[in-house]
């Protein structure tokens, strides 16, 4: 093991290996696939990186955004709560069915030689008001990624939405990380 002194401090060779992070947003769609596909090729069987994988769930339906309130504070305490469960009852099923696609991206990083300790999942909550593109950048923040990584055609409810691709807006809103926009 190589050892060095800098600042007067013992350090091993592993310390000595910054980690990059790396945020790749992930749905079911060929763009991520291509997308996922392309970091596994540029870091598979390297040291000194950290992916972490972003599902973004899609906006909550209308029915469980609000109700129209009620006559009694019993009444609407009762509403809020049954429409707090249901709202978690349909996150967890969303989590649910894209855990698939997070399979299918972490299957392709192991092949590639990126281990499980490398890999983290984490989901943006569709319960969330933020701009998606403001919320995905501030993950990334939070979890110390200098670089995104999306596919081009990925997130078609945000197109449908937005008019226009989730990589465009986080083009538009970045700064001080790199975007990697896989076609």
């Amino acid at each position: 093991m190589v050892h060095s002194m800098i600042l007067g401090e013992s350090m091993t060779e592993e310390d000595e290996i910054q980690t990059e992070r790396l945020l790749v947003v992930v749905d079911e769609s060929l763009g991520t696939k291509r997308a996922v596909d392309y970091v596994a090729r540029m870091l598979g069987r390297r040291r000194g990186f950290h992916v972490c994988l972003l599902h973004l769930l899609p906006p909550l339906p209308p029915e469980l955004l609000e109700f129209g309130g009620a006559e009694s504070p019993q009444k609407e305490k009762a509403l809020v709560a049954e429409l707090r469960l249901d709202q978690k009852a349909w996150i967890a099923s969303a989590k649910g069915s894209v855990r698939p696609a997070l399979d299918d991206a972490i299957k392709a990083l192991h092949v590639a030689g990126i281990s499980s300790h490398a890999i983290d999942l984490g989901y943006c909550d569709p319960m969330d008001s933020r701009d998606t593109a403001v919320a995905v950048l501030e993950q990334a923040r939070a979890k110390q990624c200098h670089t995104i990584v999306i596919g081009h055609e990925s997130h078609f409810w945000f197109h449908k939405l937005a008019g226009s691709h989730l990589a465009e807006h986080l083009l538009r809103h970045a700064s001080e990380v790199t975007i990697w926009v896989v076609q």
